[in-house]
C-alpha cells in the first residue's frame, strides 16, 4: 500500500521535478505534488504551508535553495527540507545540514531519494512529538506557577475570612455574653429575660462556628461518606441561591478512598457555587454514580452558560482560577474532567474518577 505524501517542489526545470516524483512513486509513496519555482511562488507556498515535505534545487535563475531554507526557518516552520543539485560539493552540502536543511541528495543519485525521505519523514514525526511534549510541559508549568500563586492568594484571602468572621461574629457574640454575665444578679426582676438572651447569644455564636468548621470541611464527608455530604451541601446551596435540587446516586459503594471523596465532593462544591452566582439556574441535577472501577459525577443546569474558551484564557491570566482548580484535581487524583457550556444554553460538568474502595491502596 503506498504512503500518501503531500510536496512541494522549487526547481525550475519541469523535467527534474518529474523525475525526483518519479523516483518517490517508485519508493511507495503516493505523492500530491506541485511545483515552485520563483521567490513569490515559494512564498505564497508557505503562507498555506499544506504540505509535508519540501524538495529544493539548490541552484535557480534568480533564487537558491539555502535561501528558500532560511524563509522556511524564519517562520518557525518545522517541515522536511532537502536540497537536491548535480553541482554541490560534498563540504557545502555539511554546511547546508549544518544551517537546518534535513538532508540533500545529488541528481545523480536520485535511487537515494525514497530512502532519504523516509528518514527525513521519520524525524519530522519525532521533532513534531518532541515539540509537542515541549509545550505540553511548558503549559503545565505555566499552569503550576498560576495555581501556586493563586493558591498564596486564596490562603491569605481565606484566612483573612475567617479572622473577620472569628472577630465580628463569634468574638462580639461572646463579648457580649460576657457583659450581660457580668451585669447579671438573680433577684433582679428582668434576670430570666438576661438569662434567656445570653444562652441565645451563645447559640448563635455556636451555629456561626459549625458553619465556619462546615465551610472549612462538612463533617458528613467523614462521619456518612460522599454521597450523604453531596447531597447535605446542593441542598444547602439549593436554598442559599433559589433553584431547585435534583439528586440521584448509583452503585457508589458506602465508602471511598478519602482522597476520591475529597476530590469529588470539592470538584462538586466548586461547580455549584460557579452555578450560584454565576449561571442564573431555576434548575440543578447532580448525579452520582459508580460503574466498575470508575466513579462518576454530573453536575447540570439550565443557567445562561458561558463561553469556556474564555473562562479558561482567565484561568491561564490567573483572573479566576475555579476552572482551573477543578481540572488539576481531577488530574491530581488520576482522573478526567470535561465541560460543556455555551453562551445561552446549559452546563455539563463531567467528571470521571478511579473507583476505589477506602483502604485499597
Amino acid at each position: 500500500m503506498r504512503t500518501p505524501l503531500k510536496l512541494l517542489v522549487l526547481d525550475d526545470n519541469a523535467l527534474d521535478a518529474e523525475l525526483e516524483v518519479s523516483e518517490l512513486r517508485r519508493s511507495g509513496y503516493d505523492c500530491d505534488w506541485r511545483r515552485v519555482q520563483t521567490r513569490d511562488e515559494f512564498t505564497a507556498a508557505l503562507d498555506k504551508a499544506d504540505f509535508e515535505l519540501i524538495l529544493a534545487d539548490y541552484n535557480l535563475p534568480d533564487f537558491d535553495g539555502l535561501s528558500a531554507l532560511r524563509m522556511l526557518r524564519e517562520r518557525d516552520l518545522q517541515i522536511p527540507f532537502i536540497l537536491i543539485s548535480g553541482t554541490l560539493g560534498e563540504e557545502r552540502a555539511i554546511e547546508s545540514v549544518k544551517t537546518g536543511a534535513t538532508d540533500y541528495v545529488m541528481k545523480g543519485r536520485l535511487e537515494r531519494l525514497g530512502q532519504v525521505v523516509a528518514r527525513a519523514l521519520n524525524d519530522g514525526l519525532e521533532l513534531a512529538k518532541r515539540k509537542a511534549a515541549q509545550d505540553a510541559l511548558q503549559e503545565a508549568h505555566r499552569r503550576l506557577q498560576a495555581i501556586s500563586a493563586r493558591l498564596l492568594q486564596v490562603e491569605e484571602t481565606e484566612r483573612g475570612r475567617i479572622a473577620r468572621e472569628l472577630h465580628d461574629g463569634v468574638g462580639q457574640l461572646l463579648t457580649a455574653v460576657k457583659l450581660r454575665l457580668a451585669g447579671l444578679v438573680p433577684s433582679v426582676a428582668d434576670y430570666a429575660a438576661r438569662r434567656g438572651e445570653c444562652i441565645a447569644a451563645i447559640d448563635e455564636a455556636l451555629d456561626q462556628v459549625r458553619r465556619m468548621a462546615r465551610d472549612l470541611r462538612p463533617s458528613q464527608l467523614d462521619d456518612l461518606g460522599l454521597v450523604a455530604a453531596l447531597r447535605s451541601h446542593l441542598d444547602r446551596q439549593a436554598s442559599a441561591a433559589g433553584f431547585k435540587p435534583n439528586f440521584t446516586h448509583e452503585g457508589v459503594p458506602p465508602r471511598l478512598a478519602s482522597e476520591i471523596e475529597t476530590t469529588c465532593f470539592r470538584i462538586a462544591q466548586e461547580a455549584l457555587t460557579n452555578i450560584a452566582r454565576h449561571a442564573q439556574a431555576s434548575e440543578v441535577w447532580v448525579t452520582l454514580a459508580g460503574t466498575g472501577a470508575q466513579l462518576n459525577l454530573e453536575v447540570c443546569d439550565n443557567g445562561k452558560g458561558f463561553d469556556v474558551a474564555a473562562a479558561r484564557a482567565e484561568a491561564a491570566a490567573g483572573r479566576s482560577m475555579g476552572l482551573l482548580s477543578m481540572e488539576e484535581r481531577a488530574t491530581l487524583a488520576g482522573g478526567s474532567l470535561l465541560l460543556d457550556s455555551a453562551p445561552g444554553r446549559q452546563t455539563r460538568l463531567s467528571l470521571a474518577l478511579p473507583l476505589m474502595s477506602d483502604g485499597a491502596e
